[in-house]
């Protein structure tokens, strides 16, 4: 029988389970043992991370076709893309459909086969909507370089607005703009006046004819408008 030493259990005979047998050594990982562990937790955690971004890149591209969808939707509503036509271009409905992702005026010039400064013309005027937005950066030769985006809340804001004007005001000018321009030999056929954001960028000619654009304040730009909406109602009553 054991016998056991109260000032020093220590030194009590026999053994506790966990007790080592006398002359074994503690086991030291050597230097590959130590980089092989910190590698593998390395990959552990580099697997991780790409899960994390493949699930995220997912996720995104969900959203990003719910929102395409959305936006086709709004679109395909006839008042609405009527006005538009009317108020931004015939191919801004087009252009809107390209913006569901960021993307340069020259990118949206060649996938539509249209002029560039028609697009950069369109882009402008849904800017003054608010419609449009865009990221500014830097190539590699310092060039300032514009992506441009839909902002899908003030399109609906537009949308709304849009469907619920009465027939006799179905056309809307943007609010932050006094100067507009039209082109005298092209308007009654495209129905477009430029904001002046929109006609300085097109260097104040018609992308239609090359002609001198020409000026209108805001009411005479709402007259216009209002005379246009006279007629289309007068058309609309005519039919019936």
């Amino acid at each position: 029988m054991s016998k056991f030493n109260k000032a020093n259990p220590r030194a009590s005979r026999g053994k506790t389970p966990n007790s080592k047998p006398a002359g074994a050594k503690r086991h030291v990982m050597s230097l590959k043992e130590r980089q092989d562990r910190l590698e593998a937790r390395r990959a552990l955690r580099l697997k991780e991370q790409k899960k994390v971004l493949r699930e995220q890149a997912k996720q995104a591209t969900i959203a990003a076709e719910t929102e395409k969808l959305r936006v086709e939707g709004l679109l395909d509503n006839v008042k609405f893309s009527d006005f538009i036509s009317k108020n931004v271009g015939k191919k801004a409905i087009n252009v809107i459909k390209l913006l569901n992702s960021p993307q340069t005026d020259d990118k949206i010039a060649a996938e539509l086969g249209v002029k560039i400064n028609e697009v950069r013309r369109i882009l402008n005027v849904l800017d003054s909507y608010g419609v449009a937005r865009y990221d500014t950066n830097k190539d590699s030769k310092g060039w300032l370089t514009f992506k441009w985006y839909l902002d899908g809340e003030k399109l609906t804001e537009l949308h709304e607005s849009a469907i619920t004007a009465k027939a006799d005001n179905g056309y809307k000018l943007p609010e932050n703009c006094n100067d507009f321009f039209y082109c005298g030999r092209c308007y009654e056929e495209a129905k477009v006046i430029l904001p002046f954001d929109a006609a300085y960028e097109a260097t104040f000619k018609c992308d239609g004819c090359g002609k001198a654009l020409k000026q209108l304040s805001k009411e005479e730009a709402r007259a216009l408008f209002d005379e246009e909406a006279a007629q289309s109602a007068g058309a609309v009553s005519a039919s019936v």
